[in-house]
């Protein structure tokens, strides 16, 4: 399962930002998406990043008793529009389409 270029670059800002491990960053990633009910996978876009960085991340930071809380989500929440910019046309799918299609 691929993960989205979105979800990358806030698990790098995560663990940058807060000193957490890659893999505790990840998977307080994981958490947050999971409550709002999306995962790593989904094309999570940079306007729902900055929903989720500034409504839920601060709560989870808190409760892990990171510093700063507040500060990290309002960095995470300025994700670039260029990171969300992978195209729905690449997907798995739609790449197994297009194979599966006769050509002339």
């Amino acid at each position: 399962m691929s993960e989205s270029a979105v979800f990358q670059w806030a698990c790098e800002v995560l663990e940058r930002e807060s000193k957490m491990t890659r893999l505790q960053a990840r998977g307080t990633m994981r958490l947050i998406l999971a409550e709002a009910g999306l995962t790593p996978s989904t094309l999570v876009t940079p306007r729902q990043l900055k929903v989720i960085a500034t409504r839920l991340l601060p709560k989870e930071l808190k409760a892990r008793h990171i510093e700063d809380a507040d500060g990290i989500g309002a960095r995470m929440a300025d994700c670039p529009a260029s990171v969300g910019s992978e195209s729905p046309s690449d997907s798995p799918e739609s790449i197994f389409r297009r194979l599966g299609r006769d050509h002339d």
